[in-house]
């Protein structure tokens, strides 16, 4: 049964005000998006422009969401260099790659605050529980961010900052998608997602919020029988915001909601002696989250301002077993051992800042930042399973001229359950080296704390053996980052950029399984170190009615087996690609726009009986293609054609040593056709 607060949220956003005069708002000046995707909220004192940022951001903005027809947040970021996605089959979620360093050295924000609710073994948040609706822009800042953002930001941050009321009284957007999922399409398959929001302003004050279901049929592809080779997925996500701001004092609350389902139905291979009926498992993972936000600042004058977050999160997974009778159809619960679990996590943050300008040369920041998580449920370790995190962090900012900026920083760190590093340094500078020509060079020094689960998340059943270890100790990385990046315009409507980064990790005690001899258990240790490093060159161009970006990396993978075998390479390598490219028809409100992105092989040295061989998963591509028209000025369209190169299962010779084991890589669904409309009308006065 679907939650209560669920209902309560969608009774929440579906008031609607009084009948006024209604005029229909024009449609979204583009031009303007892009000036306000320059202006950046993440790491800094206070919203500022891109280009000003000691750190290196990137900003993907709405009007790029909604051209590329994305349902989920994967079908932005996939498209970023630097990234690369792959499913889990056994529980459903997606896996994120970033800088060469696995999911769970992410941090996801939302509008800056961490976001509860890491599941599976591998301890990674999976980011298709992010509403895409909600989101007025993604800001991703690559290399850690620890200083300010503590744990779990080893590789970086993932900034979700969601929509705000606008300037009209009423704003009522909606949005209806359709999608076939391969060749598979109905009632029961194919991609069905509806939503509907609603924002109010009057002077001061701002209200509102948003409701979407989100059903995905899973694909079954060349699956036997019942079972799927991507899970179905039922969603059922809402929010909701109050706020207050009369320019010295903005205070802002904000609730959002989740309610998954996903279904894994199995094939019929149990046979049973006393009925002699065979039986299939079926599998039901049940995730359910309520998040509270509340925010202020204060702006005591040009010198003095202040800042509070918090954030309270109650998460909950369950995973439902039943058996489906062959003959009957009869469902059963399932008795076996461990086929029933929940767990339950709650975690709290509270972060405090205060930001002080003695002049125009020096600025400075002191904060506290306290994480509290706790857990319960049968795959926990019985007892208390709770970690407190308790940091003072402090960076200053130095503008000597307004051709360097400098900003270094510290964090003191004490934890309740392990040894964390006494002190976390940053050091980020800018250099303006002409007009157009920046210079950007980081260091930091990146921790990641071993998570409850990591901890105490021990459980046995037909596919996992899995032991937590509670001496696990924190991993630690020297990191560097650094960029040059032009941005120039010219007369005529041409404005081009090129940037050239690069970045190198050296992790310390990275946190992995370690698989017994004589079984196939597996246990949580500090089992090595390890290095990943890269570098890409992007660049941009546009030119009237035409818009063209493209790029290409080199990333260099950490090799788990140097330790054993010195003659190998400490890092194997693998190639990326990516480009847009788009065309404008404003006469008739028109735009089409291509996105690409390829992946090259990924080589790894893998054990084969006693011998060490060079494994790879293969490369692919993937492209969309989509067009979107405008209908009226409230409504319009937007179509395409998704994987258009029909990818689905890579090959690989790589035999998966994990804890989710299987030959490939499933990075898609095949080729697939998607329709969106969207309804977006002001009210005014």
């Amino acid at each position: 049964m679907r939650n209560n607060y669920l209902i309560f949220l969608a009774a929440f956003i579906s008031t609607t005000a009084m009948a006024q005069e209604i005029r229909i708002a024009p449609a979204e000046d583009t031009t303007r998006a892009k000036e306000l995707e320059e202006v950046v909220v993440t790491g800094q004192y206070k919203p500022q422009s891109l280009k000003n940022s000691v750190y290196q951001i990137k900003v993907i903005g709405k009007d790029r969401i909604l051209k590329q027809g994305a349902t989920r947040l994967q079908d932005v970021l996939k498209n970023e260099l630097n990234m690369r996605f792959s499913q889990d089959l056994a529980t459903g979620g997606s896996a994120i790659t970033m800088l060469g360093l696995s999911g769970q050295n992410v941090k996801i924000l939302v509008d800056g605050l961490p976001v509860t609710g890491r599941q599976g073994v591998n301890n990674e948040f999976d980011i298709s529980q992010i509403d895409i609706n909600s989101i007025e822009r993604i800001e991703i800042v690559e290399g850690p961010m620890s200083v300010i953002y503590g744990a779990d930001a080893l590789a970086g941050v993932i900034n979700i900052i969601t929509k705000k009321a606008v300037k009209a009284n009423l704003s009522v957007t909606a949005r209806l998608h359709e999608e076939t999922v391969g060749n598979e399409y109905g009632i029961k398959q194919g991609i069905h997602n509806q939503q509907v929001g609603l924002s109010w302003k009057r002077k001061n004050w701002e209200l509102g919020g948003s409701f979407a279901h989100n059903y995905f049929g899973g694909w079954k592809d060349t699956a036997i029988e019942r079972e799927m080779v991507w899970h179905k997925k039922d969603q059922l996500i809402a929010n909701g915001f109050i706020g207050y701001n009369n320019g010295k004092l903005n205070l802002r609350y904000r609730i959002d909601g989740l309610d998954e389902v996903i279904t894994n139905p199995g094939n019929f291979i149990q046979f049973d002696r006393r009925s002699g009926d065979t039986l299939a498992n079926d599998q039901e993972y049940l995730s359910r989250r309520l998040m509270h936000q509340v925010q202020g600042s204060y702006f005591a004058n040009s010198r003095l301002s202040f800042q509070l977050q918090s954030s309270f999160t109650d998460y909950s997974r369950q995973v439902f077993s039943t058996t489906v009778s062959k003959k009957t159809g009869a469902v059963n619960l399932d008795p076996g051992e461990g086929r029933q679990s929940v767990v339950d996590f709650t975690g709290f943050t509270f972060r405090g800042t205060a930001l002080y300008k003695l002049s125009d040369v020096f600025s400075f920041q002191p904060g506290v930042d306290i994480n509290i998580d706790k857990g319960n449920g049968e795959r926990l370790k019985a007892g208390s399973n709770e970690v407190n995190d308790y940091a003072f962090f402090i960076t200053s900012e130095i503008t000597p001229s307004d051709k360097i900026s400098i900003r270094p920083g510290f964090r003191f760190i004490k934890n309740s359950v392990y040894d964390a590093p006494p002190v976390i340094p940053s050091l980020n500078v800018k250099f303006l080296l002409a007009k157009d020509l920046d210079l950007r060079i980081s260091y930091a020094r990146g921790f990641r704390s071993p998570s409850l689960r990591e901890l105490y998340f021990s459980f046995f059943d037909a596919n996992h053996q899995v032991i937590g270890n509670p001496d696990l100790k924190a991993e630690t990385s020297h990191s560097f980052t650094a960029s040059v990046g032009l941005k120039k315009g010219r007369s005529g409507g041409l404005l081009y950029s090129v940037q050239l980064g690069g970045f190198y990790n050296d992790v310390k005690n990275l946190i992995d399984y370690v698989f017994t001899q004589s079984s196939d258990t597996a246990k949580l240790y500090n089992v090595y170190n390890s290095k990943t490093s890269g570098a890409t060159l992007t660049s941009t161009v546009t030119y009237k009615k035409w818009n063209f970006s493209a790029g290409m990396g080199y990333t260099g993978f950490n090799n788990e087996q140097y330790d054993a075998d010195k003659s190998l390479p400490t890092m194997v390598w693998s190639a990326e690609a990516n480009a847009t490219a788009g065309y404008s028809f404003s006469s008739i409100g028109l735009d089409i726009n291509l996105f690409y992105k390829f992946t090259g092989k990924r080589p790894r040295y893998v054990t084969s009986g006693t011998d060490l061989i060079l494994a790879k998963t293969n490369s692919f591509h993937i492209a969309d293609l989509t067009v979107s028209k405008k209908i009226v000025s409230f409504l319009s369209l937007n179509a395409g054609i998704r994987n258009l190169f029909d990818v689905d299962r890579i090959s690989s010779t790589f035999v998966n040593g994990g804890i989710h084991s299987g030959g490939g890589l499933n990075v898609a669904t095949g080729r697939s056709y998607f329709a969106s409309l969207l309804f977006n009308w002001d009210k005014k006065n």
